[in-house]
C-alpha cells in the first residue's frame, strides 16, 4: 500500500505536487538569471546556491528548477544554466 506523508498534521496520498518556487511559469524573464558552469562550480548545485542566494540548502532549487534527467555529476562545466534571481526566489520564501 501506499505510505502517507503529514500535511499540516493531517495524513496524504497522492502525487507529488511541485513547490510553487521552482514553476518557471511563476516568473517574467526579468525574474531569471543565467550561470555559466565552470570547474569551481560543475556537478555542485550547492555551491551555485552559496553563490547566488547566499545558502548551499536551496541546492534543490537549482536542481529542481532545472529538472535535469540525470543529476550525477549535473550540471556539467560548459553548461548555461537558469535559475530564480535571488529577489525573485524570496517573493516565495
Amino acid at each position: 500500500g501506499n505510505t502517507p506523508i503529514s500535511v499540516n498534521g493531517q495524513p496524504e496520498y497522492g502525487l507529488w505536487n511541485k513547490p510553487e518556487v521552482v514553476k518557471r511559469e511563476n516568473y517574467n524573464d526579468q525574474d531569471l538569471i543565467s550561470v555559466t558552469i565552470d570547474q569551481t562550480n560543475a556537478g555542485r548545485p550547492d555551491v551555485i546556491a552559496q553563490n547566488e542566494y547566499g545558502t548551499p540548502l536551496l541546492e534543490w532549487v537549482v536542481v529542481m528548477f532545472n529538472r535535469p534527467l540525470n543529476t550525477v555529476g549535473w550540471p556539467r562545466a560548459g553548461a548555461v544554466i537558469t535559475i530564480p534571481s535571488n529577489g525573485a526566489l524570496r517573493r516565495f520564501l
